[in-house]
């Protein structure tokens, strides 16, 4: 992998790293086509960068990828890209979910990749600059290429932070976003997310990128530009897992876009890419009907509550896929797209939506998690594509309020635990709410591929 990158991370998680990887994203991919992959999963950072960048940005899930895998995963999402852009969710010492090596610092040493260190200089002064210096005795095996300071002021507290950053640390500092522009980046990255509700109006929608464009303006660009120089030369992955497969030749997977769907767990669509099959996206608000010709449906993603209407008032397409499906369509359903096919949806707001009605469901959406949360399952003897034990996960909680099915997708829980019946099968379709990775359980993906093949093309 000869492709430039660079790893951002922070002191601790928070806005500070969302607006100085916004910041980063549109600085250099000013002049570059630039990838962001973000180290572990946030949802409202992934959503911000997704909203930003010009290449949709990855999720580096080494709860879920053994090494191997997301090496591979990284290589092929370097592929025509001229910087990678890694994200680190967690503070730069801490590991994912207790995962060994998952540490943004662990992540750069194996990319070999020089690492731009985020700290929020609020109100703090020198004693922050004595943490910069412990990351970098700690880090030893990574390039700490520089700063960037959130916040503070050029005088005062915020000039002794950033002197004793210069000379303690021994670091330079690579841009310094004012105090004025990341206070209302905060406010309005923590309604937007979710994280505190508002009385009265929303933030302006796009807001937090049009902050995140302005903040790009304190960067240094030509010292961030040769910092990304400084990578070394990683030899390209041999492919295991992204490769194809002579079954899925001259097929073709119809995949909904856009809104109310966010793509989340695109490395599944990159896997069935690989494996050979054709892609016709379809967008679930303005089409009327399937893309011709397909042998098979995905409908992957995070349902965005706010974009349901769209969807609801499509009663073609609704139509479309629940004639197609009844039909024997073999479909993936994951995560937000299982609840599209719901009979009908309450939101977080009250607000109740007709939908595709092929489920034999009502349910009411919770609660929406910022951080996946992980389950073991073992699929169940109806599954029509998935065996065994498997490690999947969440991103909302849900309530049924009418459920007839008795056949089940899958049974939730720890071995010798309880275990909990969830999602649906239907024929050949598998609809669950929760996030399967199929790099990290390829036989699923492959049976889905042998049921386009038996099933043909759709006239």
């Amino acid at each position: 992998m000869s492709v430039p990158r660079l790893v951002v991370c922070g002191l601790e998680s928070g806005p500070s790293v969302a607006l100085a990887a916004g910041a980063l994203s549109a600085c250099l991919g000013d002049e570059r086509v630039v990838r962001p992959v973000t180290i572990g999963l946030d949802l409202p950072l992934w959503q911000l960068l997704y909203a930003s960048a010009v290449k949709a940005p990855r999720v580096l899930d080494l709860a879920l990828h053994d090494d191997d895998t997301a090496a591979e995963l990284c290589d092929s999402w370097a592929a025509g890209c001229e910087l990678l852009l890694l994200v680190g969710v967690e503070p730069i010492l801490d590991r994912w979910h207790g995962v060994k090596g998952s540490r943004a610092v662990d992540v750069a040493a194996g990319l070999d990749a020089p690492l731009l260190l985020v700290v929020d200089a609020r109100d703090r002064g020198p004693t922050a600059a004595a943490a910069v210096y412990g990351v970098r005795a700690l880090a030893k095996r990574v390039e700490i290429a520089g700063v960037i300071l959130v916040g503070g002021e050029d005088h005062g507290i915020g000039a002794d932070l950033a002197a004793s950053v210069r000379r303690d640390a021994g670091l330079p500092i690579v841009g310094w976003i004012p105090q004025r522009l990341s206070e209302q980046f905060a406010r309005d990255y923590a309604v937007s997310s979710g994280t505190v509700r508002q009385i009265g109006s929303r933030p302006v929608e796009g807001g937090a990128q049009r902050l995140c464009v302005e903040a790009a303006t304190y960067l240094q660009r030509d010292e961030i530009d040769a910092a990304a120089s400084h990578r070394g030369f990683l030899p390209g992955r041999p492919r295991r897992l992204l490769t194809p497969v002579p079954a899925a030749t001259g097929l073709t997977l119809a995949v909904a876009w856009g809104p109310p769907l966010e793509p989340i767990g695109l490395e599944n669509v990159d896997l069935l890419r690989a494996m050979g099959l054709s892609l016709a996206p379809f967008n679930l608000t303005l089409d009327r009907e399937l893309p011709p010709d397909i042998s098979g449906l995905l409908l992957a993603g995070q349902v965005d509550q706010e974009q349901l209407p769209g969807f609801a008032a499509n009663g073609e397409l609704r139509t479309c896929l629940a004639a197609a499906i009844g039909d024997g369509l073999p479909t993936l359903a994951l995560g937000g797209g299982a609840l599209l096919l719901l009979r009908r949806l309450a939101d977080g707001r009250g607000r109740s939506h007709e939908l595709a009605g092929v489920l034999p469901a009502e349910a009411e959406l919770l609660d929406v998690y910022e951080r996946p949360r992980y389950v073991h399952a073992r699929a169940a003897r109806e599954n029509p594509y998935d065996e065994g034990e498997n490690f999947l996960y969440e991103l909302f909680d849900l309530e049924y309020l009418v459920l007839e099915l008795e056949s089940y997708a899958y049974h939730m829980g720890d071995p010798g635990e309880a275990r909990q019946a969830e999602g649906f099968t239907l024929d050949r379709c598998l609809a669950t709410t929760l996030f399967p990775s199929l790099p990290r359980c390829p036989g699923l993906a492959a049976r889905f591929v042998d049921a386009m093949r038996l099933a043909g093309p759709r006239a």
